[in-house]
């Protein structure tokens, strides 16, 4: 080796700082020395995407050719799995691993996260890019790498808030996830996505065209399900031997899959207000007829106001795996407890405050979603969603046919019958309904150790309404008088059944039968305190309702009055609370005459000008009626005596209206100036009453009243006597020139009448042709 090869100096590194002329600054083209750098790049290619094309190309190219290699793969490893598929249920091994090493695996999660970065600046480059990710999302999701399965989930929601992307696109990607997927926290940030963009949708105003897609997709979803189902039940066998699974195991995983996310999603966006339509209740209604059970679970909450917790109790195996990811209520008392028996610490101590702080949010953010979904978070119906159902009665008869047809199948637990009789009974008393076969199935769940048998009575009596014919109830009475209400059975269940008998005859009265009554209102002698307080309650509802149905000793005050009076429980059948007429018109007639009783005089005179008002109105009658009176008018000839029908012209026309005008002037004065007068009257002869009222109270004091005052007043009342007489000769004055000028508007009238009929019918009529 030479002593210059020894001494070589290595050559620099590439740097972004640059010494030239004695001067030290950075590069204009850092980043590009080392193209591996690929955060750099991304920073350059943003600033100027148009003078970096070649570079973009590049590293597109190296993409490209790294999703052939993992799409080769994953093709292999796809169609070898379904060669086996039939021999053995066992997953097969990834070939991916077997080419792809674990670097160009990093190195294409960097480049897929490089490419969705720089996709708005280079969209003809890059207009393939989300069909290459949703094609590896879905199709070969089972052989991806968690890292390269996030960094496409990341690279479409990217897409989608670039506005590369439409919101149906990326939701068709997203929905088959959620039943895809293994993975839980994968699961959840689909969920919250699909929400997050619907709701961004929505939020200014309704993006009806996005709502209306996305619920097709979820009715497709949930069609879907129950049409698998049905091809089942027509040839199971078949099936199994092509899939080599068990029915139960098919159905779960069929059912489990999208329609259950599918019923969840709709639910979670009818909580947060973005839909509170018709056709989310038409998709959960649907939903409540599905084969699966979670899924028909899961709807079925939603009606009765819980939304999130559709596994608790119906199918404890699996409700890990399918429960939501909802944050829980820290138990602070536990939390307490814990810090007084451990040692005492401040890291204890904080955290313990941080416990109570959460629970306290968590609790509170709890009762608004109850709020708003309809519920109050104590098994409310969801009764908002209830009257927004189409066609009640068919979906209250095919909800009892699913429950009848699951006790033949045995395929529904005993929760899951308790929740849809549930419903049913709501459905039934929001929209009036009337399932009568309800009654008689629901007779044979009526004994004292059937487990929730007290939500079962609470459905019986919310089921009943004033339209629910009694004969279907009173088989209901019997069975719950003869298992509840004797004495072999402890008082509290005596109790129970003596409530739901009460809530039932409230509801429908004639159910009840006279002699059943009599044994029931005999327990009020009971010494038991809750047995006795419910035959009181059923005693004291029929003194109110039917009185007649009790004993003469047992009706009480009101109820014996009530029959006196003839006033008896109106039967079934008839409209209670039926409007005739206007309510408390009667009231209003008896104001008005006390009125007219408390007025005297001034309502008197009142009357005399309500009188007066519309007399010209009866002389113009009556001026009619003597021109009319033989069916002819008399025209007279005109005036200028140049012969008959001769139509006057515009001068004389407007003289005649500007006459009558006067005339009428003249005649409307005289009569205000009367009904002032009048009031001027009525004005001293309530002074003088006044003044005769002040005497004869001093009268009776004992005090001297001098006669003078009275002269006086004796002889102003006859001046007002005189006034009188006076103004009444005025009075028919004014109306005879009334009537005079009257009768001359009505000549004037009916000859230009006659004129015009003339000369109108001239040239038509046979005479005069």
């Amino acid at each position: 080796m030479s002593t210059k090869e020894v001494h070589k100096k290595p050559e620099p590194k590439p740097t972004a700082i640059v010494k030239e002329g004695g001067l030290t600054h950075r590069s204009k083209a850092r980043g590009l020395l080392n193209t591996d750098n690929l955060p750099a790049l991304q920073n350059l290619l943003k600033r100027q995407p148009e003078a970096y094309l070649q570079e973009f190309q590049a590293q597109w190219n190296h993409y490209q050719s790294l999703r052939s290699i993992f799409a080769a793969d994953l093709a292999d490893s796809t169609s070898h799995h379904h060669q086996n598929a039939a021999a053995t249920p066992a997953t097969v091994p990834r070939q991916s691993s077997q080419r792809a090493s674990k670097d160009q695996q990093q190195k294409l999660v960097q480049l897929i996260s490089f490419v969705t970065q720089l996709a708005p600046s280079y969209p003809e480059v890059t207009s393939n890019l989300p069909d290459h990710l949703s094609d590896l999302l879905l199709n070969h999701h089972s052989s991806l790498t968690p890292d390269i399965r996030n960094a496409c989930l990341r690279s479409l929601v990217l897409l989608r808030n670039r506005d590369v992307i439409s919101s149906e696109q990326l939701l068709r990607s997203l929905f088959p996830l959620l039943s895809i997927t293994t993975s839980a926290s994968q699961r959840a940030t689909v969920q919250s996505t699909i929400l997050s963009d619907i709701k961004n949708a929505n939020q200014k105003s309704k993006n009806h065209r996005l709502n209306r897609v996305v619920q097709g997709l979820l009715f497709g979803i949930v069609q879907n399900g129950m049409t698998q189902d049905h091809q089942q039940h027509l040839d199971p066998s078949s099936i199994a031997v092509a899939s080599g699974l068990s029915r139960q195991k098919r159905a779960q995983l069929t059912g489990r899959s999208e329609a259950l996310w599918a019923v969840r999603l709709a639910a979670d966006l009818w909580r947060k207000s973005i839909w509170n339509d018709s056709k989310t209740v038409s998709l959960l209604a649907l939903a409540c007829f599905h084969p699966h059970p979670k899924v028909q679970s899961s709807a079925v909450r939603f009606f009765l106001g819980d939304l999130h917790h559709a596994e608790d109790g119906v199918d404890g195996e699996d409700g890990d795996e399918d429960s939501q990811d909802e944050p829980t209520i820290p138990d602070v008392s536990a939390l307490l407890h814990a810090r007084k028996v451990n040692k005492k610490t401040r890291s204890g101590d904080k955290k313990l405050r941080a416990a109570a702080a959460l629970a306290k949010k968590r609790k509170r953010a709890k009762e608004l979603a109850s709020k708003d979904s309809g519920g109050n978070g104590d098994g409310n119906a969801n009764f908002a969603a209830l009257y927004l159902l189409n066609d009640a009665q068919n979906f209250g008869e095919k909800l009892f046919d699913n429950l009848s047809r699951g006790d033949k199948e045995k395929r529904h637990s005993i929760e899951t019958k308790v929740r849809i009789m549930q419903l049913l009974a709501r459905v039934m008393s929001a929209h009036k309904l009337c399932v009568l076969s309800f009654y008689s199935y629901v007779v044979k769940y009526l004994v004292p150790h059937q487990p929730h048998i007290t939500l079962i009575l609470v459905s019986i009596a919310q089921s009943v309404h004033d339209q629910t014919p009694p004969d279907v109830l009173t088989p209901v009475l019997r069975k719950l008088s003869d298992s509840f209400i004797h004495s072999g059975v402890s008082s509290e269940v005596v109790a129970a059944g003596l409530n739901c008998c009460r809530e039932i005859c409230r509801r429908q009265p004639w159910c009840m039968e006279e002699t059943l009554l009599e044994d029931l209102v005999s327990y009020r002698k009971s010494k038991d305190k809750g047995v006795n307080a419910a035959a009181r309650g059923i005693l004291a509802l029929y003194r109110e309702v039917n009185p007649a149905l009790l004993k003469k000793k047992e009706r009480g005050k009101a109820g014996t009055l009530a029959l006196l009076e003839g006033r008896s429980a109106a039967p079934f059948g008839s409209a209670i609370g039926e409007v005739k007429g206007i309510e408390g018109l009667e009231l209003l007639e008896k104001h008005i005459e006390e009125q007219r009783g408390e007025g005297g005089q001034e309502d008197e005179g009142e009357d005399g000008d309500e009188g007066w008002d519309g007399w010209e109105l009866e002389e113009d009658d009556d001026a009619d009626s003597d021109n009319d009176s033989d069916g002819w008018i008399a025209v007279s000839s005109d005036e200028d005596g140049e012969g008959a029908f001769q139509l006057s012209d515009d001068s004389d026309d407007s003289d005649g209206e500007e006459g009558e005008g006067k005339v009428k002037k003249s005649s409307r004065e005289r009569l205000e100036e009367f009904k002032a007068r009048r009031r001027a009257e009525r004005q001293r002869k309530r002074e003088k009453a006044e003044r005769k009222r002040e005497r004869e109270e001093r009268r009776q004091r004992g005090e001297e009243v001098e006669t003078g005052s009275e002269d006086e007043e004796t002889g102003s009342e006859s001046e007002v006597e005189g006034l009188n007489e006076e103004e009444i000769k005025e009075l028919e004055e004014a109306k005879r020139q009334a009537e005079e000028a009257q009768n001359k508007i009505s000549e004037l009238a009916m000859t230009k009448v006659s004129r015009a009929f003339f000369f109108f019918f001239l040239p038509i009529h046979p005479i005069f042709r």
